[in-house]
């Protein structure tokens, strides 16, 4: 699609309110959160109430001269005269995606409707990159004021110097510039417009640019004023930090174009938002969206609504618990391939990640906002809002329950649970639909802000297991996370049930370190304790990779509070290499809870023992016969290595070593004081 820069787009605007008025509309969908006239237009073409030349006509007819509307679309704030959204341009760039499928009188007119905005008068940013075309007359005129007497309105001089900002930060990261439109706004420059509009503004994709993917041409038009649109945090006041946030997102629009114009839009747009904090942390505009997204945690990150506007926060999640540069090497992939699969390749070629283990993670992350913010997860995690419960239950047992909500593909639903006077440990058994790929998660309460997260282990074909969350009434909740891992699917629900059972509840450790000498036998002591006022039974099974343990188990009894030890014993063969290692396995569990046990897992290393000169992994009187050999008859020196007879600790083998040795094995000294054990 090639744009005109020459049409009569007032008449094209008429024409288009004229149409409007003869043809009947289908009654339009609602959306009193938002009343955007842009989504409710959408909705209503997916209900197949419009056509596709509908919805182009009435959404371009939105954005350029939204009075023109029918009554049904007449649904900007009744004071504020503006919507939230901050961008008109997924609808300019779905025209442009679709645009083989719409009719020839549809394509003038909107050529014609799109035409450039007029400008009386141009200014070059300070930066040299963009001229700014204004009017001080008219509809479209900005605030006069000219603080420095230079001539150029204020207004129009600080929006310059945020798209100065906002390329300069894009610079920084290793972006593409938006390619060059061949001077159609006077110049080589990239041109910004301002208009009266509804919107915050928009990036204008214009006409196929020089490279071999998918490239576009570019302007900006900001508002002319940004009064009267939502609250900020902007330090210099709300009108320039509107202004600074649009200049951000719509110049990132620019250069996604510059990548892929037929980029998926939920994508894009996301996109955008998210580049407003990384461009203009201080703005916080972008907040005036976060109740959608925490509001409504189900809703996919796919879901081409507003909503895709709150997921900004994946991006800021990405950055965080990655990079920054990840969102650049997105976009150089989808050049080529969706941005989906782009991510999901950066993610597992520079991190080792899958997109949908980081989804699965970030779906954590947005529980612990607000007060529940332990300084661990969102940087801004503090200012954000609680995230929307499916189910809170305060009574057990909890019988197998629908989930109210149904996460559709990369959405997610939060259920707790509160404890109650009722002392033990919580079993909860999770069963996700089996049509969808799911992960799930417990979150572990304590007071008001301290987590800890615990994964349930779900797999194929049936996504269900069971967990076990010990010290219940100890914590102030337990929150079961589901989230719905096929992307962009539809929603469907999932089920749960959970009980309180009596507490089995042991402690186990291991009390010894993990070393062994060649040759010789040594036992692991596991240390158990029944911390639970029941009586209860453990058993301790032990292995290894190598052979070095005989695979074997032994149980007991344990009563409320008593302890008892376990010895696991191991021991290599002679000869056995210095550094050796095998793979130790050692399990405590509970007879009369099978999901109630420790599990340890370490190496087992082969370690130098001073004073074993024979290297047969004892120390008796043939390591004395050896040594007297090595010093006084020019013997073989000790084995394995020199270090073998130090035995006295002084660094070198003599006398002294001979001295100390015979002391031991006499039983008038202990030990070498240099063994590890």
């Amino acid at each position: 699609m090639y744009l005109s820069v020459n049409g009569n787009r007032m008449l094209a605007i008429v024409s288009i309110a004229v149409v409007l008025a003869v043809a009947g509309v289908a009654n339009a969908a609602t959306d009193a959160a938002l009343r955007d006239p842009i989504s409710v237009i959408e909705s209503d073409f997916r209900a197949g109430k419009i056509d596709i030349d509908r919805k182009a006509i009435l959404q371009v007819t939105a954005i350029k001269n939204p009075r023109a509307l029918p009554a049904e679309y007449q649904l900007v704030d009744p004071i504020a005269g503006r919507v939230l959204l901050r961008s008109a341009t997924p609808a300019l760039v779905k025209i442009i995606q679709q645009w083989e499928q719409l009719s020839p009188s549809t394509q003038q007119t909107i050529t014609s409707v799109l035409a450039r905005p007029a400008g009386d008068y141009t200014f070059d940013s300070p930066g040299g990159f963009f001229k700014m075309h204004y009017s001080l007359v008219g509809p479209d005129s900005v605030p006069p004021a000219d603080g420095n007497g230079n001539g150029v309105p204020d207004y129009v001089e600080r929006c310059a110097a945020y798209c100065d900002s906002s390329m300069a930060k894009h610079t920084m990261l290793g972006y593409l510039m938006p390619p060059s439109d061949g001077g159609l706004g006077g110049d080589n420059k990239y041109d910004v417009y301002f208009e009266e509009m509804i919107y915050y503004g928009y990036a204008q994709p214009e006409a196929p640019g020089p490279e071999p993917w998918s490239d576009y041409t570019s302007y900006l038009v900001l508002h002319r004023d940004f009064i009267g649109f939502p609250p900020n945090t902007d330090p210099e006041g709300n009108q320039a930090g509107a202004a600074k946030a649009t200049a951000a997102h719509e110049l990132h629009h620019a250069v996604q174009f510059a990548y892929n114009v037929n980029a998926e839009l939920w994508f894009m747009e996301l996109d955008a938002t998210y580049m407003e904090d990384i461009v203009f942390d201080q703005v916080n505009d972008n907040y005036n969206y976060l109740s959608m997204f925490f509001g409504s945690p189900a809703t996919g990150l796919m879901d081409n609504t507003s909503h895709v506007y709150s997921c900004f926060i994946w991006g800021l999640y990405l950055a965080q618990r990655f990079d920054t540069a990840l969102m650049v090497d997105v976009w150089e992939g989808a050049r080529y391939k969706t941005a989906y699969a782009a991510l999901s390749d950066s993610l597992q070629g520079n991190f080792g990640w899958t997109q949908d283990s980081a989804f699965a993670e970030f779906a954590t992350w947005n529980f612990c906002t607000n007060y529940r913010n332990d300084g661990l997860h969102h940087a801004e995690a503090s200012s954000y809002p609680l995230v929307a419960l499916d189910r809170t239950h305060t009574t057990y047992p909890v019988a197998t329950t629908t989930s109210l909500t149904s996460p559709q593909g990369y959405g997610s639903a939060y259920v707790q649970f509160i404890p109650n006077a009722t002392p033990g440990k919580l079993r909860l058994i999770f069963d996700g639909n089996d049509s969808r790929q799911w992960a799930a998660y417990i979150i572990k309460t304590t007071g008001l802000n301290s987590h800890e997260v615990m994964k349930l282990d779900l797999t194929a074909p049936n996504y269900c297991d069971t967990i076990d969350v010990l010290g219940f009434s100890g914590l102030s909740s337990a929150t079961l996370v589901a989230v719905n891992l096929s992307e962009g699917s539809s929603g469907l629900p999932f089920t749960y049930s959970a009980q309180i059972l009596p507490g089995y509840d042991l402690k186990s450790q291991m009390t010894t370190d993990s070393l062994v000498y060649s040759g010789a036998s040594r036992n692991y002591v596991v240390k158990v304790k029944n911390l639970s006022t029941l009586t209860d039974g453990v058993k301790v099974v032990w292995f290894d990779s190598n052979g070095w343990m005989k695979k074997d188990s032994l149980s007991r009894s344990l009563s409320p509070g008593d302890s008892t030890f376990f010895d696991a014993p191991i021991k290599p063969p002679v000869g056995t290499a210095l550094s050796s290692q095998s793979a130790v396995t050692i399990t405590a569990r509970s007879i009369n809870d099978s999901l109630e046990f420790s599990n340890f897992q370490f190496s087992s290393t082969v370690v130098l023992q001073r004073g074993d000169l024979t290297f047969d992994g004892k120390i008796d009187l043939s390591d004395l016969s050896y040594m007297v050999a090595y010093l006084t008859a020019g013997g073989l020196p000790p084995k394995p290595v020199m270090e073998a007879g130090n035995f006295s600790c002084s660094g070198i083998v003599d006398l002294a070593d001979l001295s100390a040795l015979v002391s031991y094995l006499t039983g008038n000294s202990g030990p070498c004081a240099c063994n590890p054990f």
